[in-house]
């Protein structure tokens, strides 16, 4: 088999593969966001955060594998219809942005709620929070309202403009996609990491702490918890994502130079930016459940979601474990 025809099917078995983790992705981005509103979770800026970042990542999974699978076997939509093709690269774009936000302001939280500083813990009060959650999709629905505009069907596909439009969109991918959300991730998480050092080296025995200390260290400890998640998280990001606005570079400015290509290298590079921008992109927005279940917090407070989804096998354990005293109380002994 020549390698056009390895990497069509590849390509192919790849697609459907988007089905079940599509699935997959959305089932666990509910999980996240009924472990992340929890009473016990929500009042932390973090949890919050990353609650609003799981219900991103399973609205953009949605919006653009269903299309794509749909792709798979009949005509592209986009390709016909001239106001869906403006709208489905922009308002894709907008969903990813939105949840690469989320997670920046994430590390910006954590470092805030690690901070001595009573002023920097003020910055995100769950008002501000929440706030910060309604103000972000409006910004980024605004700011790549460049990609409607240079968007246009060209010889029956959707295509962005080639030449300077294309160039300048893979620059704009580069910095929202690459280097804002990762440094802001970057240097907030290592501040975070600082600060949860001081910390730990300050935390004295709980025997040793008053009774009113004992919650403060407990939700000190619920904090380094949710830190290391981040850090997880971002580490995870940047091996997903970070291939994407590259990809995204390198077409453009292949575009630009012009020349003819054959087919197998055409063959290539479209499986390439498949790889990059369909099913790595929708592979991490799938994967965050199980990145956080590394955590050992995280899996607690899931089994405690679980256990109140399905409280009859709760109550019949509750039940066994009463008839179980009944037979050994004393009465039923003398007897």
């Amino acid at each position: 088999m020549s390698v056009v025809s390895i990497l069509s099917s590849i390509q192919f078995y790849l697609t459907n593969a988007l089905g079940a983790l599509l699935i997959v992705g959305v089932i666990g981005n509910i999980l996240n966001c009924l472990v992340f509103l929890r009473k016990r979770l929500r009042s932390n800026p973090c949890s919050v955060l990353f609650a609003a970042a799981s219900v991103a990542n399973a609205v953009v999974m949605i919006y653009f594998i269903v299309p794509t699978i749909h792709s798979l076997y009949n005509s592209p939509p986009e390709n016909a219809n001239w106001i869906y093709c403006k709208l489905r690269l922009y308002i894709r774009n907008a969903l990813l942005v939105i949840s690469r936000s989320y997670l920046s302001l994430a590390c910006v939280a954590c470092y805030a709620q690690s901070s001595r500083n009573a002023r920097i813990r003020e910055l995100f009060r769950p008002k501000i929070v929440f706030r910060l959650i309604i103000l972000v999709p409006i910004i980024w629905f605004i700011i790549p309202l460049h990609i409607p505009l240079l968007t246009t069907i060209q010889n029956g596909k959707c295509l962005m403009w080639a030449g300077a439009a294309a160039l300048y969109h893979s620059i704009y991918i580069c910095f929202v996609a690459a280097i804002l959300p990762t440094g802001t991730m970057i240097v907030f998480s290592l501040l975070a990491f600082r600060n949860l050092q001081q910390m730990k080296r300050n935390v004295q025995p709980a025997d040793d702490l008053p009774a009113h200390n004992t919650e403060k260290l407990r939700l000190q400890q619920r904090d380094r918890q949710l830190s290391k998640m981040l850090f997880v998280q971002i580490i995870v990001y940047m091996i997903f994502t970070f291939s994407y606005p590259l990809n995204t570079l390198y077409n453009a400015v292949v575009l630009i130079i012009g020349g003819t290509k054959s087919t197998e290298r055409t063959t290539i590079e479209n499986f390439v930016l498949f790889l990059t921008s369909s099913f790595l992109l929708n592979f991490y927005s799938a994967a965050s459940f199980f990145v956080f279940s590394t955590s050992t917090a995280f899996r607690k407070e899931l089994r405690q979601v679980f256990a109140f989804i399905v409280p009859i096998t709760n109550t019949n354990t509750k039940r066994g474990h009463t008839t179980y005293k009944l037979l050994i109380s004393p009465n039923n002994t003398k007897a």
